[in-house]
């Protein structure tokens, strides 16, 4: 964010063709040419400025995670409160699948490399043999 010297100094470009924006130098004096109260009003504004978007910013952060705390793990109706030992006891193998078991591919795929791995111990006891 601008502070007030720079703020007059953007309010005050015009364009310049090929040289680009440029400011007037009486325009520059008249920025730079406070009185050390008004120099000192103007530091403690810019100041308070930053610091209020900051404690802003910080103040929505600290809300946001506040109420993800709260329904996703302190309040009443969460998941880690109704996904209690006895809740899961009481699933049947079906939905217990389908909550954490594996998804198709990889049951396919365990399935198929289990079936390599008895088809080489065969293979391995065929060849001791010979």
């Amino acid at each position: 964010k601008l502070n007030h010297t720079e703020e007059m100094v953007k309010n005050k470009k015009h364009s310049a063709g090929d040289l680009g924006d440029v400011v007037k130098v009486t325009d520059l004096h008249q920025a730079s040419n406070m009185s050390n109260n008004e120099s000192t009003i103007q530091l403690l504004h810019d100041t308070l400025k930053a610091y209020h978007k900051v404690a802003r910013k910080r103040f929505v952060d600290n809300i946001c995670m506040q109420a993800a705390d709260y329904h996703l793990v302190r309040g009443p109706d969460t998941a880690v409160k109704v996904f209690s030992p006895s809740f899961v006891s009481d699933l049947t193998p079906e939905q217990l699948d389908r909550i954490a078991g594996e998804d198709a591919f990889t049951k396919t795929s365990r399935a198929e490399l289990t079936r390599q791995v008895e088809n080489l111990k065969k293979a391995r006891k065929l060849l001791a043999m010979a």
